[in-house]
């Protein structure tokens, strides 16, 4: 597997005198404080009530009681650092040690937790783990004998020394040796004092003014530079976007808040939008998406990350039609966007526009803010955070969002079983259509449409699903309100056919498919067949049956542009996105769908 680098990583310290996290420290003590050992991007967050519930819930399964966590967790300020997995898993961060892993099993339906080495040991001088001795070699997949009276899923393997090696998972009547450590790093020495987020403030004060002064100074600069655009913040319920707010509220006074209500925001997520709204004096505007996912997904299926047709209606669309009318002449888009959230966006200039609302030049004063300097300024000026998060959720957004995981998944079920339910009636519906295995919604396999990497790792489970992604696609035409698909292809001479499943052309929609042909330049003569010519290609549409020729290569284009036409026009939502976009006003949307003007 290809290993990505991030051109960019935080870096977070750790006092051990106070026992507490700094993110900007003083030149002078950087040498006397520790510096985490994190997975990169080491973008490391507070764990909250939520996660911590989750992580004495993952260290009861694994031990059979919940010592570890009471003896070296609780009391303590917990930090969570995201690492790569195929679900979900963080690094547990406890008095500036990496104790343990976090993650979730969508087998077993639960958060389990894993030592580290420095947890491990701790562990063993604590003596409330359980060990196991083995002798050389040790490796992964290595089973010894059953421990009689052993009680715990997991056990620390030491050597013939006492040694720590590794870990071991009790199986059925044995113990297999799951995790060898090759990096066996002491942990380092704390005070252990227990810290209040107060004391965190206190020790990190500085750093936050000299990181807000900097954000601040640079929206005023940019505003010097850009005078004619006038300063909205896109605020989207998040951590981030809060921070960007608070920062854009203190660089100029008032500015026009923008929230895009996509029709799949959590309840919660609308409540904070409009505690923020008060909370700031201001008359947030709203891009209202309305129905449009749910009347939509009946047409293209359910949306992934290989396949995000919904960003663009729920999104783009709506956003595109206010700030146009807002702002007609464009605007300074202020964003809480963060080089740590994802390689894109590490590598994002501080200054962009969109090519979908390219009236708007985007720009974020948090670029290279972490997560826990964010919610470090949340915290110092009491802002008004979603209180999702306290529930363990991780991001915020669209709730049925491909990109999420599973465990995110969970989140929703478990606080909004209602909203979930409707999503999955949706996804029960396409996996009959489909005639797929159930573990396409419960392994939410629906989440690409192509065969992805993290998709056939997924699958080892699912024997008997094979991934046939063009067959799937073929299905969703046939099976969506788009209702055609090819069944079969041949060529005589240089004729080629293509044979459908249903007739090409509804009546319904013959008006408005035989205008767009007209008005991209192809004649037509009317009649069964109908005859569409440009050049020398011919194109004959009779019932189920379409023809080309003569059949090159020039003409084959001519083809793809005839289809495109009605694929379109068949699978039309009516949300305006080409009226929007089109050059000199060349489209209008009618009920049919849209025309070439």
């Amino acid at each position: 597997m290809m290993k990505f680098y991030w051109p960019r990583t935080v870096k977070i310290f750790w006092d051990p005198w106070n026992n507490v996290p700094v993110i900007k420290p003083k030149q002078e003590e950087i040498d006397i404080l520790y510096a985490l050992k994190l997975s990169e991007p080491g973008d490391a967050r507070p764990a909250f009530r939520g996660d911590l519930e989750k992580l004495r819930a993952a260290v009861v399964y694994e031990f059979g009681d919940d010592k570890f966590y009471s003896r070296v967790i609780s009391g303590n300020l917990v930090l969570l650092n995201k690492v790569p997995h195929w679900d979900v898993m963080y690094e547990v961060v406890c008095s500036g040690n990496v104790v343990g892993q976090l993650f979730y099993d969508p087998y077993l339906l639960k958060w389990r937790f894993r030592l580290t080495f420095q947890g491990a040991y701790i562990a063993v001088e604590e003596n409330i783990a359980e060990v196991v001795k083995c002798t050389k070699p040790i490796y992964v997949g290595k089973i010894l004998e059953y421990q009689v009276g052993a009680s715990s899923r997991q056990l620390v393997v030491v050597d013939e020394k006492g040694a720590i090696r590794g870990l071991g998972e009790v199986g059925q009547g044995n113990i297999i040796i799951s995790k060898v450590f090759h990096d066996r790093v002491l942990p380092i020495e704390t005070s252990k004092k227990p810290a209040t987020i107060h004391e965190v403030l206190k020790r990190n004060d500085e750093g936050l003014q000299l990181m807000e002064e900097k954000a601040i100074k640079y929206l005023q600069r940019l505003q010097s530079r850009f005078k004619d655009l006038k300063p909205a913040v896109s605020y989207s319920g998040g951590k981030d976007s809060l921070v960007a707010l608070e920062l854009a509220h203190k660089a100029y006074g008032s500015v026009d808040v923008l929230f895009n209500d996509t029709g799949l925001e959590l309840p919660e997520t609308l409540r904070n939008v409009e505690e923020v709204s008060k909370f700031y004096n201001c008359n947030i505007r709203v891009a209202q998406a309305g129905d449009i996912f749910w009347k939509s997904v009946g047409v293209f299926g359910p949306p992934g990350k290989d396949y995000r047709w919904c960003c663009k209606i729920a999104k783009l669309v709506p956003i595109a039609k206010l700030s146009k009318s807002m702002w007609p002449s464009g605007a300074l888009n202020i964003v809480g966007q963060r080089a740590y959230e994802s390689l894109n966006r590490a590598k994002s200039p501080l200054i962009w526009r969109n090519k979908w609302i390219p009236h708007l030049l985007s720009t974020t004063p948090i670029q290279y803010w972490s997560q826990l300097a964010c919610w470090l300024y949340i915290f110092k000026y009491k802002l008004p955070y979603n209180k999702l998060y306290e529930e363990g959720f991780d991001r915020l957004g669209c709730f049925l969002c491909p990109s999420c995981s599973l465990a995110e998944f969970e989140n929703v079920k478990q606080v909004y079983p209602d909203l979930w339910g409707r999503w999955e009636a949706v996804l029960e519906e396409w996996r009959r259509k489909l005639n797929l295995p159930h573990q396409w919604i419960t392994l939410g396999l629906w989440r690409w449409l192509t065969p992805a990497t993290a998709k056939k790792r997924t699958l080892r489970s699912v024997q008997e699903h094979l991934v046939d992604w063009k067959r799937e696609y073929a299905e969703r035409l046939e099976k969506s309100k788009i209702g055609i698909k090819p069944i079969e292809v041949t060529r005589v001479n240089d004729v080629l056919i293509i044979k459908f499943n249903h007739d090409i052309i509804p009546s319904n929609l013959a008006g408005v498919i035989k205008n767009n042909l007209a008005n991209l330049n192809f004649k037509l003569k009317e009649g069964d067949p109908m005859i569409v010519k440009k050049g020398s290609s011919v194109v004959e549409i009779s019932g189920n049956v379409i023809k080309l020729y003569p059949a090159n290569e020039d003409s084959f284009e001519d083809l793809v542009d005839v289809l495109k036409i009605i694929y379109r026009s068949r699978g039309c939502v009516l949300c305006g996105s080409c009226v929007l976009w089109s050059k000199r006003g060349s489209i209008k949307l009618t009920r049919e769908g849209p025309v070439l003007t």
